[in-house]
């Protein structure tokens, strides 16, 4: 169920921002501009901070590297796997 929810968040969060560029809709005032820059930078900035998360902490980086390439996944990683501290990592070098 939880994966479901992911799945609809990304896709809904997908169809807004194609609504944004292809549809009537102009951003007018500055908290418009503001949300709509917020979906267009997070989505780039998240993957970027997710891929170099999964490389420098993950045992098997290359899945999440690949999913990255997702709009929206690195809320995932997040969420599902960083915060509740979840994921397998390497050992430490002292």
């Amino acid at each position: 169920m939880r994966n479901f929810m992911w799945v609809v968040l990304s896709v809904a969060a997908s169809t807004a921002a194609g609504w944004v560029v292809f549809g009537p809709w102009l951003a007018k005032n500055g908290f418009e501009i503001f949300i709509v820059m917020i979906l267009f930078m997070g989505s780039p900035i998240g993957s970027y901070w997710m891929i170099y998360k999964s490389i420098r902490y993950e045992a098997r980086p290359l899945p999440f590297i690949v999913l990255a390439l997702i709009p929206l996944a690195f809320l995932w990683y997040y969420f599902e796997r960083v915060r509740p501290g979840k994921h397998m990592t390497r050992t430490a070098a002292s």
